[in-house]
């Protein structure tokens, strides 16, 4: 596949501080055949002007405008529009490295057997002004025997780089047969990538560096609230088990397991965070 169309959706709401950084950062690719559709999701400051005037520096990006109903929403629709081979979701807070794009892109049009791209962050703390490259360490290959499965439950079990939908690059002809889970607002993300795994379930290539940069301080307090309420985690847990099935390995149990400790103590740490911002 020669210079395949890639793309790139943007939900944007309320974020006009944020905004032109990320859009200046997808501009930046050294990859171009992008499609950068923008979702604004009701926004009522101005970061709708802004992705309006952004159409005027770049024919690439399309505004699409709906009344506020949700990232999930938003990441929906643009999926409905998306025209490209490949497609990857950026946060409207969050900025990627100029090579993102084509160093995510590289493994999965060289290896037809690739099913999913993934790279390490940048993790920015905004509140402190402090740093760090994460999952930018090597993860062991899917063993021969091992069902694929046991090797996703033992990869959300003792690394993070899963879970989340944005610092991926997805095959369109899989993820466009998806949607994200509008009647949830905790975790919808890593729901949406294990259905993409369910749905094809190849092989994933691991792209060690810190392409995309997170911006952490930037959320909102509805959506820290939501990682406060353990009903929230045991939903997510759930869905895990749905989407493991009725008979699982020993081994998938095992991990399945882990997975549930790993949870609990994150479940923890955003309790202690909390009591620590309110001191």
């Amino acid at each position: 596949m020669n210079n395949p169309k890639v793309s790139i959706i943007v939900p944007i709401y309320n974020v006009e501080k944020y905004l032109a950084k990320c859009l200046d950062s997808i501009l930046n690719q050294t990859y171009d055949n992008l499609e950068i559709i923008l979702i604004d999701d009701g926004s009522t400051d101005g970061s709708s002007d802004i992705a309006e005037n952004y159409t005027l520096k770049d024919p690439r990006i399309t505004v699409i405008h709906q009344r506020n109903r949700g990232q999930s929403s938003a990441r929906n629709l643009g999926l409905k529009f998306a025209t490209g081979n490949f497609i990857s979701f950026i946060d409207a807070d969050d900025e990627i490295k100029p090579t993102f794009i084509s160093e995510l892109l590289h493994p999965l049009v060289s290896d037809e057997a690739a099913t999913l791209s993934i790279c390490g962050f940048h993790y920015k703390r905004l509140t402190t002004s402090s740093a760090a490259d994460v999952f930018t360490t090597p993860l062991r290959a899917k063993k021969p025997h091992e069902t694929f499965k046991a090797y996703i439950l033992q990869l959300l079990a003792i690394d993070g780089r899963l879970y989340s939908s944005v610092n991926k690059l997805y095959r369109a002809n899989v993820a466009k047969k998806l949607h994200f889970d509008e009647s949830i607002n905790f975790a919808e993300d890593t729901k949406f990538v294990l259905d993409y795994l369910k749905k094809s379930p190849g092989k994933l290539t691991f792209v060690l560096k810190p392409l995309y940069i997170y911006n952490s301080g930037t959320e909102g307090s509805t959506m820290k609230s939501v990682a406060l309420d353990w009903h929230n985690w045991q939903n997510s847990y759930r869905n895990l088990k749905d989407w493991l099935g009725p008979h699982p390995t020993i081994r998938e149990k095992f991990y399945l397991r882990l997975v549930h400790l790993r949870w609990r103590i994150s479940h923890r740490k955003q309790i202690s965070r909390a009591k620590k911002s309110k001191s």
